[in-house]
């Protein structure tokens, strides 16, 4: 049977608004963002699905079962924002042969009426169901578990969304505190972050259980990052002590940054003082590189050269990058096998750029260190070789003997350490 032509295009338009109403996202709560789909020039709601976040996967998964389940329309107008991939939209066109139009996410053009007709009625889906649980559990609840999700969430917007609903709920909540001037921290603004942690510190250390982590612990660590942030390194150290006497076991790590913010600020005796502590302290503590070589400098400025060339050594081993840097040097490709981040080139170009100076300042420092990464340079050089061909033998799952070829490779690297340490 013949069936009519349509008269006009069916074009359907794919938007999306957050809520400001806490829901239930497991033994968390999130403020969700409703995805749904128009007909273009009716406002008739084809379809709609209230997420986490604003995620192109969903949106496309959304579309997908749209289509199936009412046709395929000539034309679907998808918002084009930047961090969406054009290549996923241009795949659905060729799938189901309709005309894909990425437009300009300015909703000035459309009919505000509609929109806020089509908004409250899907507002009014989950607005019930969070005043229930208000009534229920209280806001100090709802706004703990808002913070909860912060971790389930990629979009900075959407968690200080979260943050700022938390805020409302329950005023000056420690937990969301800290997490915002994290997030104040990332963007630069120092002194807001400064407050906040100060806040933060202020409002958790009655919390506090001595040796666990806590919002006391990540809002202290928080004050010494932003008084380094400062220039302030005198309060940056104070505020590094403090903390290690309130918490030594030390989960942010602050003990590897203490002396090197001591050498920073020209407080030699003081690193040196330090480093004596933390040996009697921290015996058979993990090996950060950069404390391994804040350390050799250290032991230099005493003359007990033997001692700073066997840290110098400790610490090239851990990260085979950061001598090069320092010097000036053609370091390895940055592809080859590491144990762990603080092996990568990333790490070590963080710590040139934060205490390079240390350094840049100390001539002879400088001709030690290359003097004793000449001495390591076969060392170094199979130790690279070894962890290219790691780097590439590492995903080669379909190879029968995988697990005992590694474990090959492994204690062939163990062996190559322990003879230059």
């Amino acid at each position: 049977m013949i069936q009519p032509l349509r008269a006009t295009r069916e074009t359907w338009r794919l938007d999306w608004f957050d809520l400001d109403s806490p829901t239930p996202f497991g033994s968390m709560f999130i403020l969700p963002t409703c995805l749904y789909v128009i007909h273009r020039y009716t406002g008739m709601l084809i379809g709609y699905e209230f997420i986490r976040e604003l995620d192109q996967r969903r949106a496309e998964i959304l579309i997908h079962r749209l289509f199936q389940e009412r046709g395929i329309p000539d034309e679907i107008q998808i918002p084009d924002f930047e961090e969406w991939d054009e290549s996923v939209w241009q795949g659905l066109s060729r799938d189901y042969h309709c005309e894909v139009q990425l437009v300009d996410n300015d909703r000035a053009e459309a009919d505000p009426t509609q929109q806020e007709a089509i908004r409250q009625r899907l507002d009014s889906m989950v607005a019930g169901s969070a005043q229930t649980f208000l009534t229920s559990l209280g806001p100090k609840a709802i706004a703990q578990g808002l913070v909860q999700a912060l971790k389930h969430l990629r979009s900075i917007d959407k968690k200080r969304a979260l943050l700022a609903k938390a805020l409302e709920l329950s005023e000056n909540l420690p937990d969301a505190m800290v997490e915002l001037a994290d997030l104040e921290l990332q963007d630069g603004n120092v002194d807001s972050a400064a407050e906040k942690f100060a806040s933060a510190a202020a409002n958790s250390v009655a919390f506090h259980v001595p040796g666990e982590t806590s919002c006391y612990v990540r809002a202290l660590h928080g004050q010494v990052l932003t008084a380094w942030q400062r220039g302030d390194l005198g309060q940056a150290i104070q505020m590094g002590e403090h903390l290690l006497s309130t918490n030594p076991v030390d989960h942010p790590g602050v003990r590897f940054l203490i002396p090197l913010l001591q050498l920073l600020a020209g407080q030699i005796d003081e690193s040196q003082e330090y480093f004596s502590w933390y040996q009697k302290n921290y015996p058979n503590d993990i090996e950060d590189p950069g404390f391994q070589f804040a350390w050799a400098l250290s032991l230099v400025d005493r003359d007990e050269e033997k001692a700073a060339a066997e840290k110098y050594r400790r610490g090239m081993i851990q990260n085979l990058y950061l001598a090069p840097l320092l010097l000036d040097i053609p370091e390895p490709a940055p592809d080859i096998w590491q144990h762990n981040d603080r092996g990568d080139i990333q790490y070590a170009a963080d710590f040139l750029n934060s205490f390079g100076l240390i350094w840049e300042r100390d001539a002879a420092a400088v001709r030690f260190l290359r003097e004793v990464y000449t001495d390591c340079n076969t060392l170094l050089e199979q130790l690279i070789i070894l962890r290219r061909k790691m780097a590439e033998f590492q995903d080669h799952r379909y190879e029968p003997k995988h697990r005992e070829i590694w474990q090959q490779l492994i204690e062939q690297e163990q062996a190559l350490i322990k003879s230059g340490t």
